[in-house]
């Protein structure tokens, strides 16, 4: 991630935004007793939101200096472990859920942190990315190609495709911060148009989730949560068993 400007008010509403995507796209995971594996954590962004909602979560990090800042964020007692998202020190398996994020991970390198957090991972894995072909991206390439991007870009559909190869029972994409950089602070009169249209893949951040069985009816609430709650859930692009189609999910019985 670039340190040229991507550490004010930008990096703040822009990491708001995707807390908040993670949040709601993990809002039908089951997390009572769950363990969940936050792949390439980085330092430590998503770790307190993963333990607030009531994951028991662990962290992998290859960045030493990067695991020392996730050491201090995470909640306590929460272990990170020194390791490639394509070398993981654990056994098949050894989670319900996991969460790989792909910044810093080259396109070649895709497939083998993806198949390496499947082989770990029972129930389900959510993949975020940054958008190469975003509506943000694109209009930073046309008008301002000197502006860095935030993080390591993929284009979507080849990890749509990669990720469809694999016997899930489902898939979802959502995505945030779909406009220009500029408007990527509170006080930017556009700034709302960021959380908006997250069924399409036009966000500048991206999630893909995919359940690797069928949820469980009870559906999945925040433990740990003090002061926010869990959105209501919109439309996202989804993937049954051989068609792409846009559904509206349902919430499930309390």
């Amino acid at each position: 991630m670039s340190k040229k400007w991507f550490t004010g008010p930008e990096a703040r509403f822009a990491q708001a935004l995707q807390k908040e995507l993670l949040q709601h796209s993990m809002a039908p995971w089951h997390r009572r007793g769950a363990a969940l594996l936050d792949i390439n954590c980085g330092d430590g962004l998503f770790l307190p939101l993963l333990w607030q909602c009531g994951f028991d979560v662990s962290g992998t990090e290859r960045s030493p200096q990067a695991r020392t800042q996730a050491m201090q964020a995470a909640p306590k007692g929460t272990e990170i472990q020194a390791a490639a998202a394509d070398h993981l020190p654990f056994a098949d398996k050894s989670f319900d859920w996991a969460v790989l994020h792909l910044d810093g991970t080259a396109a070649p390198d895709v497939e083998a942190a993806v198949r390496e957090a499947l082989r770990v991972t029972t129930r389900g894995l959510a993949v975020t990315f940054w958008n190469a072909v975003s509506l943000p991206n694109l209009l930073r390439r046309l008008t301002l190609r000197s502006m860095p991007w935030p993080g390591t870009a993929h284009a979507w559909w080849p990890i749509w495709r990669l990720l469809s190869g694999f016997s899930a029972f489902k898939m979802t994409l959502q995505s945030t911060l779909c406009g220009p950089i500029g408007s990527w602070h509170r006080q930017c009169p556009m700034a709302p148009w960021n959380s908006s249209l997250r069924s399409l893949p036009l966000g500048a951040w991206c999630i893909i989730r995919l359940d690797l069985a069928p949820l469980r009816g009870q559906r999945g609430l925040a433990l740990r949560l003090r002061h926010a709650r869990l959105h209501n859930p919109e439309p996202v692009m989804e993937y049954g068993s051989s068609s792409l189609r846009q559904t509206v999910n349902k919430e499930g019985n309390s």
